[in-house]
């Protein structure tokens, strides 16, 4: 969500943003449907096998089977030039890191692709992540991560707390752009 809300400097720097789940289609279109992100293509891929598993992106255990969080970013040439692989369900990279990645390739902007899933959204939405939640559940993991880091003289953990402390006040402030549209 934080890149998708970025979907323009993502242009800018000639690249798109392709988020891709074991959701099916429908739970995708509902998902769009509450955190609109315009100019990013959704990729269902239930089970994993199709592009999550091959990506190394895939966690069996998890939930029947889950995509783990990551970032991968391709050259033209398909070439991995970065890559985030998240440690569980709520490690994601720094948008600092990805947008480094891609303004070392210096490619051409690009116009944005048509966006979002394409599907029917369901008409019972529960189970799906609200959006007047988004911001409490942020703030609760900017403020255990400050805590988490107080608690710790180990120079590794109080990293860990700090870069998510970063991630969750870069999506809040993404969520922030996003409903100012």
């Amino acid at each position: 969500m934080r890149l998708g809300a970025e979907s323009d400097r993502i242009h800018a720097a000639g690249a798109e943003v392709i988020a891709i789940s074991v959701d099916d289609e429908q739970r995708q279109a509902g998902m769009f449907e509450r955190w609109p992100t315009p100019n990013v293509l959704y990729v269902s891929d239930p089970g994993g096998e199709r592009y999550l598993l091959p990506l190394g992106l895939f966690d069996p255990e998890e939930r029947g089977g889950i995509g783990r969080p990551g970032m991968i970013v391709l050259a033209p040439d398909g070439a991995e030039v970065y890559r985030y692989d998240g440690r569980d369900f709520a490690d994601r990279t720094t948008d600092a890191e990805v947008y480094a990645a891609l303004d070392g390739l210096d490619l051409d902007p690009i116009e944005p692709p048509p966006g979002g899933p394409f599907g029917e959204v369901p008409g019972d939405l529960r189970g799906f992540f609200r959006p007047d939640h988004l911001v409490p559940y942020f703030k609760g993991n900017r403020f255990g991560a400050v805590a988490i880091a107080g608690r710790t003289e180990d120079r590794t953990f109080r990293a860990i707390a700090r870069e998510h402390r970063v991630m969750a006040d870069e999506t809040l402030a993404a969520w922030d752009r996003v409903r100012a549209r």
